[in-house]
């Protein structure tokens, strides 16, 4: 008898970036997939990738606290998962700085509010990828393998 097979799972990345660095963690994250992903820029995300989605990570830089304005702009428009067990989670890149957890905290954590709001479970907690430098990064030294591990194992689980 031959062995059961896992039915394969449709990923989509989608991301904003605006020095690089998310997309560089959004890029390693679609490598890793096994079986692969679509890595999408907001700007290029349909309203058919959303809803062919069986896990939709959705990931931004953290601006004042918060997701850029065309990933929040998104996020808004969504709706709830169209087919069961479609989950979702959410990722940003940051600054290493203790006093920002207190002064508002990070994009991911919001997202991941939203996203539940909206109806999608989440595959695992939001989670963040630290630059280096006060604004342009580059990506701290192992983060992009840290995603590339992260994503792996939400699409695992």
């Amino acid at each position: 008898m031959p062995p059961l097979r896992r039915k394969a799972v449709n990923v989509l990345v989608v991301y904003d970036s605006i020095y690089g660095n998310t997309r560089a963690v959004a890029l390693a994250m679609g490598q890793a997939i096994p079986g692969g992903a679509s890595v999408r820029h907001v700007s290029e995300v349909t309203p058919g990738d959303l809803e062919d989605a069986d896990l939709l990570f959705v990931g931004s830089p953290t601006h004042g606290a918060l997701p850029t304005e065309a990933v929040q702009a998104l996020v808004e428009k969504l709706g709830a998962p169209t087919h069961s067990g479609s989950r979702a989670a959410a990722f940003d890149t940051r600054l290493t700085w203790p006093f920002l957890e207190r002064w508002g905290g990070f994009a991911a954590d919001k997202l991941a509010g939203k996203l539940t709001e909206k109806g999608w479970a989440l595959a695992g907690a939001p989670a963040g990828f630290f630059v280096k430098g006060l604004r342009k990064g580059p990506l701290k030294p192992g983060e992009a393998d840290r995603a590339a591990a992260w994503a792996r194992r939400l699409v695992e689980s």
